[in-house]
């Protein structure tokens, strides 16, 4: 992550002008949000990750980030912890007392989750505690409330950002400035993007609303209109922090933006924390009922986590592969008696077919053990698990109908076993990559 810092926003005639560049701090210079100022857990003693208890390492099992607020307490994004089960939250761990992913810190059981009941997406009360086992025995961060909220959190103040989010690979180069075409072309996260070893840090400035245009006054919108600091995937539920004379204070956390490596802005969406000090007093003194907001099947309308992709008959390169991170919580078999394994609420993957009489196939290959649930353009579900031979599954239309499918690719075992194995989507047509074996449809 890359520090920056900006001036006040200019606001003239009527209209609002996003910062677009910022000056070095000695905070962190040299590096962008995507490549690293590792920080110290010295400066920063109450963040920590949730990491999957069972994962192979912390490394591997960091999924979000928080901060501790009391000696039993954590607060994050809602949307890290929305699927798990608030009353038992089985594999879910909280990493304190280390900046490195690699050892050195102390895990704490969760006992319960708190969710926010208005809870609805980014931006939209996207705000949780985790209640843990017992107490961390760690200073807490001080949390703004209406009275500092006027000093720190006004458009063009500088805010930091922490966390073990997403960084480039080597091949990405580091120093000011927004990411090359040529760079977007050369990595395809977050396949070749990966969690950072250590923590880092960044400086983002406060922006108008209206560039994150959601949450009203219960966000704080912060960043850049260019990718030059950016919060990334895994990033989420980490604090914005302001700096007064007392030293860190949280203003926000993370709840989402535009996905970092992409085009467009790269303006980030915070839960305003001063919106919420009524509901955080009052869940840590147990006034607040649990609320259970699992999804209880997947969802095709949202947005597809991978992307979309518009195909067409004798579409090239054929085939075309995708590389998906697979599974998730749901039970496959919520959408149909036969279909097996577990997936993710939104698709993975989408394509928008406009082919007419060639086959349409649609296959997965991975080390894991893996399924494949398709919602096709007449509406229905279609599922299968070993069709493609071995562990892969796979789904062929003979005669495809032009329109949305809508693709999930399942692990057999459950998330709290396997987490999200790597995996490659494979969608064949005609044009020389032949369909794959399996079910026909």
């Amino acid at each position: 992550m890359k520090h920056l810092t900006v001036g006040a926003a200019l606001l003239t005639a009527g209209f609002i002008f996003a910062p677009e560049r910022a000056v070095a701090q000695n905070f962190c210079s040299g590096d962008r949000v995507m490549g690293g100022c590792p920080v110290s857990i010295g400066d920063f003693p109450w963040m920590v990750s949730l990491s999957e208890a069972n994962a192979r390492s912390r490394f591997d099992g960091h999924f979000c980030g928080g901060t501790i607020i009391a000696d039993h307490w954590v607060l994050t994004a809602a949307h890290c912890v929305d699927t798990m089960d608030p009353a038992n939250p089985l594999g879910l761990e909280i990493y304190a007392n280390s900046a490195s992913l690699q050892g050195g810190g102390t895990a704490f059981d969760v006992a319960r989750v708190f969710v926010h009941s208005g809870y609805q997406g980014v931006g939209i009360h996207d705000i949780a505690l985790l209640e843990t086992v017992r107490p961390m025995g760690i200073a807490p961060v001080r949390l703004s409330d209406t009275t500092s909220a006027a000093a720190v959190e006004r458009v063009g103040d500088e805010t930091i950002i922490i966390g073990w989010g997403l960084t480039p690979p080597p091949n990405i180069a580091r120093g000011r400035g927004p990411l090359t075409q040529a760079e977007r072309s050369a990595t395809q996260p977050p396949s070749l993007w990966d969690t950072s070893q250590v923590l880092l840090g960044a400086a983002v400035p406060v922006v108008d609303n209206q560039f994150c245009a959601t949450g009203a006054g219960s966000v704080i919108c912060a960043g850049f209109r260019e990718a030059i600091a950016d919060a990334c995937r895994g990033d989420s539920g980490g604090p914005l922090l302001a700096r007064d004379g007392e030293g860190y204070i949280q203003v926000g956390l993370v709840s989402g933006g535009n996905y970092c490596h992409q085009d467009g802005d790269h303006y980030g969406t915070y839960s305003r924390v001063s919106a919420y000090q009524d509901w955080i007093r009052a869940t840590m003194a147990g006034e607040t009922p649990q609320v259970d907001l699992r999804p209880s099947e997947p969802d095709y309308t949202l947005p597809s986590t991978f992307g979309t992709i518009t195909l067409a008959s004798g579409f090239q390169p054929d085939p075309y592969l995708q590389h998906i991170l697979a599974g998730g919580r749901i039970a496959a078999s919520s959408v149909g008696e036969g279909c097996t394994g577990y997936v993710a609420e939104a698709p993975d993957f989408r394509v928008i077919y406009q082919g007419s009489g060639a086959p349409l196939g649609f296959s997965v290959t991975s080390e894991a053990d893996t399924s494949l649930l398709i919602n096709a353009p007449d509406g229905r579900w279609y599922c299968d698990d070993n069709g493609a031979g071995g562990l892969d599954p796979s789904l062929v239309w003979g005669t495809p109908p032009t329109g949305q499918y809508d693709i999930y690719i399942g692990t057999v075992d459950p998330h709290s076993s396997v987490g999200y194995p790597e995996s490659e989507l494979r969608i064949a047509g005609d044009g020389g990559g032949g369909a794959p074996g399996g079910e026909r449809k």
